[in-house]
């Protein structure tokens, strides 16, 4: 099966195992055996979907989680709800405070991203950026920290802002262009025009 990806492979040995778990879950959540089917499948789709998949730890939870979500999501949709549904939530899924692995997941890409785009600012400007953002200094501290004057930080803090809001707005954090910080790099590149 040479054909098979990598996901494929994973979600055969790691997920599917689990299928009987599934579906007696589901069952339990919606009673009715098309809607839990529909329920796992569903699951089953967000799971292929999810692109740091080799980096869940739990699989059979993160599926089992994703198949609770998706019943509330139906429960909350629906004009009429069984006695014997509301109960089997109520004892068997209260809300967890703690945000879902999908949720984390999602999460940790979007922080992948920032700090791959922040990887690419210039250095000054993500030297700046990570003082003020990251360890919430003043930009009075920052200026004395790095021996710029204050206004040398705000105008880095801007641009370094303006760079990555850009990088991140095209959806990949590589869009920003790196400039030579030199201002000799620069007036040679000048005088050579």
């Amino acid at each position: 099966m040479a054909w098979l990806r990598d996901i494929d492979r994973w979600f055969a040995a790691s997920v599917l195992p689990y299928a009987s778990n599934y579906r007696a879950y589901a069952r339990k959540l919606v009673s009715d055996e098309g809607d839990a089917e529909d329920l796992v499948q569903e699951a089953y789709a967000k799971v292929l979907g999810v692109a740091e998949w080799r980096r869940l730890e739990a699989p059979e939870r993160f599926v089992m989680t994703i198949i609770r979500n998706l019943a509330f999501e139906r429960f909350r949709r629906a004009k009429v709800v069984g006695i014997r549904q509301i109960g089997v939530l109520e004892m068997d899924a209260l809300p967890d405070p703690a945000p879902d692995a999908y949720a984390v997941t999602s999460a940790r890409q979007e922080l992948d991203l920032v700090l791959a785009a922040l990887d690419r600012l210039p250095v000054q400007c993500r030297k700046v950026l990570t003082l003020r953002k990251m360890h919430g200094l003043s930009p009075g501290q920052i200026a004395v920290r790095l021996n710029l004057s204050v206004s040398t930080v705000e105008k880095h803090l801007a641009k370094g802002l303006k760079l990555l809001t850009k990088a991140l707005a095209t959806g990949d954090g590589r869009s920003i262009e790196k400039r030579s910080s030199s201002w000799r790099d620069r007036a040679i590149k000048t005088e050579t025009r």
